[in-house]
């Protein structure tokens, strides 16, 4: 896997190239997205829009979509993987996280189209997730996934994430990273890539 960054006005934009030889722009996410982003979840297996969407059918209504591009790098940090064919662009993945009330933490979502697991791409979003969590000086990150999601777990185990049941709905679980531990690059190892799929 190689990396290529440049960096725009405000925004680094990198060019990725996957294991297979597949290449990517990852880049922060701008309203203009709504289409892009639209196109992935309508886009997306049954399965993987269950797991990302915990168990729902999510629609891609304009209310979703405009939440998922209102990206202000403060209360909303947001992601996008794109590659090119046929002189158009299309969204391969996104990460996303929301800042809690109070401060401290934040929900982390990944997805990545079907066609692109397995690849590493997941992991390379949650970690450019983890590092601007780390840079606000945010304490955790965590997601909230079904319990039945068995990918997830392998994923977010190798990322260094902590499991724990949720106390109020047995069907839940929430993984969390502690953001001010020392680091120790996050075990990215061959499980992860073969996860390589979505958080939350």
């Amino acid at each position: 896997m190689s990396h290529n960054s440049s960096v725009g006005n405000e925004h680094k934009i990198e060019q990725v190239t996957l294991d297979n030889g597949r290449r990517v722009s990852i880049r922060p996410v701008c309203r203009s997205d709504g289409q892009l982003e639209k196109a992935l979840i309508e886009d997306l297996s049954p399965q993987t829009r269950r797991d990302r969407f915990i168990g729902g059918s999510s629609k891609a209504s304009q209310k979703l979509i405009e939440l998922l591009t209102d990206n202000d790098h403060q209360i909303h940090e947001a992601f996008i993987a794109l590659c090119n064919s046929d002189h158009a662009q299309t969204a391969v993945a996104t990460a996303h996280y929301a800042l809690d009330a109070d401060g401290r933490a934040c929900e982390c979502a990944v997805v990545v189209s079907d066609d692109w697991q397995g690849l590493g791409l997941g992991r390379l979003m949650l970690q450019r997730l983890i590092d601007c969590a780390r840079e606000q000086g945010l304490e955790r990150i965590y997601s909230i996934e079904s319990a039945d999601n068995k990918r997830v777990q392998i994923f977010a185990r190798s990322m260094g994430f902590i499991c724990k049941a949720d106390p109020k709905d047995y069907t839940l679980l929430t993984y969390t990273l502690n953001l001010q531990a020392n680091s120790q690059a996050n075990g990215f190892d061959t499980a992860s890539r073969e996860a390589g799929i979505n958080l939350n």
